[in-house]
């Protein structure tokens, strides 16, 4: 598993490709690390098993779009925003 250290709790994640049609994620954060795991849940709740192709046309700031810029720090953001980053990158390789 990768870390992301620009989350504020340890976080680390593993992105498998092997089948381009549905991804699988995984993520791994600390039970007392609630908002990060948040975010995480986020993101595998509506990610994982999606194509490859579908993933990499998610909106790089699609965290406005839920309306999590308005309750949330924007240092806690930048930390969904690396996770995100990070899956990208991953099946961009």
């Amino acid at each position: 598993m990768e870390p992301v250290p620009e989350c504020q709790s340890p976080l680390f994640l593993d992105v498998d490709a092997a089948d381009r049609a549905a991804v699988r994620l995984y993520f791994s954060a600390p039970p007392e690390a609630p908002t990060t795991r948040g975010f995480a849940s986020i993101l595998a709740q509506g990610l994982d098993g999606q194509s490859a192709d579908a993933i990499a046309a998610v909106p790089d700031d699609f965290h406005h779009a839920l309306g999590l810029d308005t309750v949330v720090s924007p240092l806690r953001l930048r930390g969904m925003s690396a996770m995100l980053a990070r899956i990208k990158r991953r099946l961009a390789a």
